[in-house]
């Protein structure tokens, strides 16, 4: 009886373990410590080395090497630094670092005393330093149980005035009280020392920034990233053949394979690759491990929203704090690796990506919590490798669809990518499967009870499928925390919708709805709600205010919203607000500056906002404001100054922006964008403040100052970044590739035609800059003679190596000398996506222009002395794409350029320029726009009479309007005339140096909205009409240098609104209007004579 007891007893506790191991794997808990023999041998496998006379061999990395040189040159003035080299595991930091430590000394560089000193994982002050001393002097043999004191008097006896290079290899210890032990012992060395570390994490990096800086000079970290195509396929290549028979050695099957491969699946991994990507998952922190194993739910080689990301970590409980506020900022830091500012916490626009080993490495720790299936018969034959190794590879024809009896249990996470018009097994699908995600899916059938037994389901992404509802079993889902039901079709919502009452994250982005339902406010914890690109929705009920948890809210691009309810003002924990291109809101509701916490607002391209509210210094927190192509905004409030908090502000393309308030430098600002705002006056004298605007980082001022005025602001408040280079200079393109490891953002290349050798251009690429947002590339030649034909072909040789980062925002050439455009020119969009300002300048040779209007945000064109362009076709703008945010087209000297098409296929077709706000055309005589020129709401032409349209703008909608036109420099024909009646809205009106103009034409009785009238250099004028009494909405004349007017209208004195009246170099008039006719002027407050 015992002994059957007994075995009972011990089956019972097999099956207990067995439940502990499985649990281990469900839930990620962290394994005990391996044994310290065991721990022992796996260092000792890792373990690095070298000797002082190896060959190190490497491919690439030229440029780091370049820069370590450069930090190693020692004068004998140089302070010791820390140079620390930081990349994923593989990417050759380790390797670098034995260059550097083989290095042949010369007379620039010497060292007393080297030392190499594998660090590893298991961090002990102790054995570090003991590892140091045993290499510097091989006579002293360590001691166990010696003491920290003992072995800081052998170092310092050691390297007392002597310079030293020490490596510390694959240092991960980040507590900042043990590195500033390990620094303090170090600082014996003579000037010129040199400390070498290797680390995988930027956090090691930063604490030895932060604890170094009063005994080393500290270097910007060296980062690693990949190496190019061409130093990829040197490696992988076999060394004994041509690229001609690589492709009878490997067939595409092969090569398909290899791409296809998953890291982890290396059976024989002598060199340590999966061990040592592990290693680096063990190192993060468990909650950290978590959020990295979800990424596995992505699919491969795809990019992931930054703030959707984090706001799936929060529901699925990964992300935990006491105060709910502070979820989303942890998550930041956790994506980030680094403390961010509030007003970065949320990144709607920024997408993230995983490299490939990285994604492997997170399919491989998530094993049987995440599952993917493509929709293949429940019964077909699990792969026994795939079980065995607890993971299923996405997107692939042989994976079986969920159909093991205990998944129904597991709490898991689900990627469905099934693209099949028949509906799969849903009821196969495990019960307590946390997260589900649709990809692919949008021919797949959504029943309407496909989702009622996953009651436990915190996340739903359905953006991948087609559905015209959601299924109702969604309004079942009572724990739902996060839905996604973006770019569906969807009319309206099931107002069981406020069922949902966990729900923290709704994203209805580019949904087909109108209307939100009546009591939306029900849903009291939702926190994230993403309504952008809802282009149909017009109202948000009154409702909305009571959503008292929301802190971001995304109403970018709903373009039928012409207002805010008036209980917007009671989101009192909004963070994040986003009303950019909302170009029918006229206002915000008082009820707003109830907004205290809000950091970011967004009021880019509301056109038809007229002005910031007084009250915005009541939102004392705010620290962005974008009012990008706020057009009709006139005057900011002296209010603006009082935020204190405020460090972004973007006034770009602010056409009608008269100036800016008096006390802007009472800001502390770290950037102001004023480019384009070309109606502005001189900047404020507080702006030039140091000691208020010290905080200033950037300021863009192009299209607005003259270059001098904005280089006199730079000048005085010091501000960084700007760069110059001789493109005649030998070392170019090493000068370049050092320009990575300074703060330059902004580059001019002049001299390109002295360029005579392209050796070392691989190695100094622009592209690999991305704090790099403009560049200025300039070729100068006689214009007197012609272009050599291999003059051409080395200009687009060497524009072809200065391919710019993604990042650029503005890019200037001039002088170019080629017809033809290097490949990453003519892919523009793709290369450079960000890209808002481009000039083309004194291109003579060019007969055809890059497809410049695919820009996505392309804002201003400059073309200027280009006389070989004749046209701009439909080839201008791509197959698809309109020029949505393009705001000024500048043209000049554009002698053959005769047609401008505006629109892809006919008179009535998609405009392809709708939000034009400046259009300049000087000197292009032929050039017509077909069928019809933009609307713009500013027209300044010279020479160039056949701009204005012909037959108005026929149907062709656009959401501006005509408001200013000056014409000049030329004789007028009453044709042209005619055409500017189809300007009617015009409110300012300038005519400057108009030759044979007697009188004013009947056509300017048409501007029944003039407010102001300027007349310049017209030195024919002989009489104004008396019609211009008709003009009652006139506010102010200006007359200058008309010699020949001597007279006003007397219908003068009906203009009751006008209010200025200034005269300047107009004898005769001034001499009447003081004079007899002095009773004209009476109504008038304003009256100067200059």
């Amino acid at each position: 009886m015992m002994r059957i007891t007994m075995s009972n007893k011990m089956r019972s506790i097999r099956l207990q373990l067995d439940r502990i191991a499985d649990d281990v794997k469900k839930f990620n808990f962290l394994l005990p410590p391996v044994s310290s023999i065991e721990q022992a041998n796996n260092e000792r496998g890792r373990e690095t080395y070298i000797g002082a006379r190896d060959d190190v061999q490497m491919v690439g990395r030229e440029k780091e090497k370049k820069h370590i040189l450069k930090l190693f040159q020692n004068n004998g003035d140089r302070e010791s630094s820390i140079i620390a080299i930081v990349g994923l595991g593989g990417m050759g930091k380790t390797t670098i670092a034995k260059f550097v430590y083989t290095l042949k000394e010369s007379n620039e560089f010497h060292f007393d005393l080297k030392a190499w000193v594998y660090v590893s994982m298991d961090f002990k002050l102790e054995k570090v330093i003991a590892d140091i001393i045993s290499e510097l002097d091989g006579r002293i043999i360590p001691v166990k149980d010696v003491t920290l004191q003992h072995l800081k008097s052998q170092l310092e006896n050691i390297l007392y005035g002597k310079v030293y290079l020490i490596v510390l290899d694959d240092l991960w210890e980040e507590s900042k009280h043990t590195m500033k032990e390990l620094v303090d012992m170090l600082q014996s060395g003579k000037k010129g020392s040199k400390i070498v570390v290797t680390t995988r994490s930027e956090n090691v990096a930063s604490t030895l920034f932060d604890v170094g800086s009063s005994h080393f000079h500290l270097v910007e970290q060296i980062k690693l990233e990949g190496l190019s195509d061409d130093e990829c396929w040197s490696i992988m290549k076999p060394h004994n053949l041509g690229d001609d028979q690589i492709i009878d050695f490997v067939d595409i099957e092969g090569w398909l394979e290899i791409k296809d491969s998953n890291i982890m699946d290396i059976t024989d991994d002598d060199k340590g690759i999966r061990k040592g990507l592990l290693r680096s998952y063990h190192h993060m922190p468990p909650q950290l491990q978590l959020c990295f194993m979800y990424c596995s739910i992505f699919p491969k080689s795809r990019d992931i929203d930054h703030d959707s990301l984090i706001q799936q970590w929060i529901a699925l409980g990964f992300i935990q704090s006491s105060d709910k506020q502070l979820l989303q900022k942890i998550g930041t830091e956790y994506v980030d690796d680094r403390d961010v500012s509030s007003a970065r916490i949320f990144k709607p626009t920024l997408r993230l990506r995983m490299h490939d080993m990285v994604d492997d490495l997170a399919r491989h720790t998530a094993g049987d919590e995440l599952w993917y299936t493509n929709g293949v018969d429940a019964t077909a034959a699990a792969r026994p490798e795939l079980l065995h190794d607890n993971s299923l590879s996405t997107h692939d024809a042989r994976v079986p669809a969920i159909q093991r009896p205990s998944a129904r249990s597991l709490r898991t996470h689900l990627l469905i990518n099934d693209n099949k018009t028949s509906s799969m097994t849903y009821k196969a699908l495990p019960t307590k499967v946390r997260a589900i995600s649709f990809r692919e899916c949008d021919r797949l059938q959504l029943p309407q009870q496909a989702l009622s037994h996953m009651l436990y389901l915190r996340v739903l992404d359905l953006s991948g499928c087609h559905v015209t509802m959601l299924p109702v079993s969604v309004y079942k889902l009572k724990l739902l925390r996060y839905l996604d039901a973006s770019t569906l079709p969807i009319l309206n919502l099931s107002k069981s919708l406020n069922h949902l009452l966990n729900l923290q994250t709704l994203i209805l982005s580019n949904t087909s709805l109108n209307i939100l339902l009546k009591n939306i406010g029900c849903l009291q914890k939702l926190q994230y709600f993403d309504l952008s690109g809802c282009v149909s929705l017009w109202e948000l009920p009154i409702s909305f205010g009571n959503l008292s948890a929301l802190l971001f809210l995304n109403l970018a691009s709903c373009h039928e919203l012409h207002t805010l309810p008036k209980s917007f003002g009671d989101l009192h924990r909004l963070q994040f607000l986003n009303l950019s291109d909302c170009y029918k809101l006229q206002s915000l509701p008082d009820s707003c500056s109830q907004l205290h916490v809000l950091t970011h607002l967004d009021l880019s391209d509301c056109y038809n906002l007229e002005e910031l509210p007084d009250w915005i210094d009541k939102l004392s927190k705010l620290e962005y404001l974008n009012m990008t192509s706020c057009s009709k905004v006139q005057i900011l409030p002296d209010s603006l100054c009082k935020l204190v908090m405020l460090k972004h502000l973007n006034l770009s393309f602010c056409v009608k922006l008269e100036h800016l308030p008096f006390s802007i430098g009472d800001l502390r600002l770290q950037s102001l964008d004023i480019e384009g705002c070309f109606f502005h006056g001189s900047l404020p004298v507080s702006i030039f403040n140091i000691f208020n605007m010290s905080t200033l980082q950037t300021f863009e001022a192009r299209l607005a100052f003259e270059e001098d005025e904005v280089k006199k602001v730079r000048e005085t408040l010091n501000l960084q970044g700007y760069c110059n280079l001789d493109g005649g200079s030998n070392d170019l393109w090493s000068q370049i590739t050092e320009l990575e490891s300074t703060l330059c953002n902004e580059l001019r290349i002049d001299g390109l035609e002295e360029v005579e050798h392209l050796e070392g251009a691989e190695q100094g690429k622009l592209s690999t800059n991305l704090k790099l947002t403009k560049l200025f590339l300039g070729w100068e030649h006689n214009e007197d003679s012609p272009v050599e034909q291999a003059d051409a072909a080395t200009a687009i040789s060497v524009l072809a190596k200065l391919l710019p980062p993604r990042s650029l925002q503005h890019l200037d050439v001039r002088g170019y000398m080629s017809i033809d455009f290097p490949r990453w020119m003519l892919d523009i969009s793709s290369n450079l996506p960000h890209l808002t300002t481009i000039f083309l300048v004194d291109l003579n040779q060019c007969n055809c222009l890059p497809p410049l209007g695919r820009l996505p945000n392309l804002r201003a064109l400059t073309l200027t002395g280009m006389p070989n362009i004749k046209n701009v076709g439909r080839e201008f703008y791509g197959d698809y794409r309109s020029c949505q945010k393009l705001r000024i087209i500048y043209l000049r000297s554009m002698d053959s350029l005769e047609e401008w098409w505006t629109t892809r296929s006919s008179a009535e077709g998609e405009f392809l320029i709708p939000n034009l706000h400046l259009l300049v055309a000087l000197d292009c005589p032929k050039l017509k726009f077909i069928p019809y020129p933009p609307r713009s709401m500013v027209w300044s032409l010279e020479n160039s009479n056949h701009v204005l349209p012909e037959h108005g703008f026929g149907n062709l909608l656009s959401s501006s309007s005509p408001f200013y036109l000056t014409i000049g420099e030329a004789s007028i024909s009453s044709e042209v005339w005619r055409r500017t009646q189809r300007l009617s809205s015009i409110e300012v009106l300038n005519l400057c140096d108009v030759t044979d103009l007697r009188i004013l034409p009947d056509a300017i009785r048409c501007f029944k909205s003039l407010r102001t009238l300027e007349i310049d250099l017209c030195v024919d004028l002989e009489t104004l009409p008396e019609w211009l009494g008709d003009l009652t909405s006139l506010r102010e004349i200006r007359i200058s240098e008309c010699p020949k007017l001597s007279s006003l209208p007397e219908s003068i004195r009906g203009l009751t609104e006008l209010k200025k009246l200034r005269i300047s170099k107009c004898p005769e008039l001034c001499e009447n209007l003081q004079g007899e006719d002095k009773h004209k002027m009476a109504h008038i407050q304003e009256v100067t004579y200059v």
